[in-house]
């Protein structure tokens, strides 16, 4: 599918143009800059030395315990309920219960072709801390190569921390991403997009997490009270 042509073409290249004009003074390359509260979520951006595309983070507290959050988060059936623009999943390899290999698809508007991408997740426990991470970037595997029904994007690298804050039933959530949807999409245009994409991704899983038919997940229930 084409995803810009014509005038729709012309009008954006006067966007980007504008927007140039429009941008403050970046934050040096390394740094995370401030950009404030996006529905509840504390958002930061951060410039690469090698593209034109941010990193985003959020950060949220919530008083869903961790135990909730991380059965929604580890269970696969449970990405369309918080995944934003989710489509279709599928895993590839689930070699233990926190390494995955999985391929999932975003249904994008009108206009914009669809994403997919074939990710690798590795999560790790520090209970004695009440930590859990994971980390997800984008790899190659050979049951899935390149679909005609999107363009195949890449993570260049997202991370969770999860924490589980103790002595009470509250949990920290932090999500960090860098992606890079691919295509033909201007680099203002893609920034644009994933800036909301902390807050509506933590936001997501939060108001599932606090859905009743959610079971918390016997692996997490007592990290709050750890000694």
């Amino acid at each position: 599918m084409a995803e810009l042509r014509g005038r729709s073409v012309r009008l954006v290249v006067i966007l980007a143009a504008l927007a140039g004009l429009l941008v403050p003074a970046l934050a040096l390359a390394g740094d995370w800059e401030y950009l404030g509260v996006i529905d509840g979520v504390k958002v930061w951006r951060k410039e690469s030395a090698d593209t034109n595309l941010f990193s985003f983070k959020g950060e949220i507290t919530t008083d869903v315990p961790i135990a909730k959050v991380l059965t929604v988060f580890l269970d696969r059936d449970q990405r369309k309920f918080w995944v934003d623009r989710f489509d279709d999943t599928k895993t590839l390899d689930k070699p233990s219960p926190l390494q995955e290999t999985y391929w999932i698809k975003f249904k994008l508007p009108v206009g914009i072709s669809n994403r997919d991408y074939v990710l690798n997740a590795q999560g790790t426990n520090d209970a004695a801390n009440g930590v859990f991470t994971a980390r997800i970037k984008s790899v190659v595997h050979p049951s899935k190569g390149v679909d005609d029904c999107c363009v195949r994007g890449e993570v260049r690298g997202t991370y969770y921390r999860f924490e589980a804050i103790k002595g009470t039933e509250q949990t920290k959530l932090i999500v960090e991403v860098s992606t890079d949807p691919k295509g033909w999409l201007p680099g203002w245009l893609v920034n644009t997009i994933q800036k909301s994409w902390p807050s509506k991704t933590l936001n997501g899983l939060i108001k599932r997490s606090r859905n009743a038919s959610v079971v918390p997940h016997p692996d997490y229930i007592g990290w709050h009270a750890r000694p």
